[in-house]
């Protein structure tokens, strides 16, 4: 047997404790699915609503989560446990990044799928993307939390989804513009889910 002892090597620095950080990457996770609810996540998981409580409660870190988000959408592994670096650096066997599709009809989320998209085609400076069917077209949208500014976005009015050009106007107004029915309003009269990114409409 020999004597010769393994020279120590340096503690991970990767080595994530069940004890803290767990509201973070449970965060991401919703992100990377695009999910707006935990409940959401419980029901694609298959986990109870108080599993989900528990584990936001005590702020467990959620290892098994994080490893079956990574595999179902590609989303950087790094990104997810610590938040570095950008979310979508990984491509499920180099056929496109999954995104959550929801479909806009009568003003609410009608059906929610999840389809590939090419990664190149989406920001590198995009925080949670996911794709909108709204009248005809698919929307590639953003979630955005902020100030309105000039552009088209996802927006709810009187508690329905709709996709609208709008732009800021003086005294801090905003017009949405919706053909005939197009209006003044001020930014507390609309609630903003996203910023569109890109839109894709296909020929009669």
């Amino acid at each position: 047997m020999s004597n010769t002892k393994e020279t120590p090597k340096a503690i991970s620095a990767y080595n994530f404790t069940s004890q803290s950080g767990g509201k973070e990457a449970i965060t991401r996770i919703l992100q990377a699915y695009g999910f707006s609810t935990r409940q959401a996540l419980c029901d694609h998981l298959g986990v109870s609503q108080s599993t989900m409580a528990n584990r936001w409660m005590r702020d467990t870190f959620p290892h098994d989560w994080l490893i079956a988000c990574h595999l179902d959408t590609g989303a950087s592994m790094l990104w997810l446990t610590t938040g570095q670096g950008s979310p979508t650096t990984k491509i499920i066997n180099d056929s496109g990044l999954l995104l959550q599709l929801k479909e806009i009809s009568n003003g609410i989320y009608s059906s929610s799928e999840q389809v590939r998209y090419d990664a190149c085609l989406i920001p590198a400076d995009s925080s949670a993307p996911f794709l909108v069917k709204f009248e005809k077209a698919f929307y590639l949208v953003d979630e955005f939390k902020g100030e309105i500014n000039d552009g088209i976005w996802l927006i709810k009015l009187d508690g329905f989804l709709s996709i609208r050009q709008v732009y800021r106007l003086p005294g801090g107004r905003l017009r949405v513009e919706n053909g005939p029915a197009s209006f003044e309003c001020t930014p507390s009269d609309i609630e903003v889910n996203g910023r569109v990114i890109s839109k894709t409409a296909f020929t009669e």
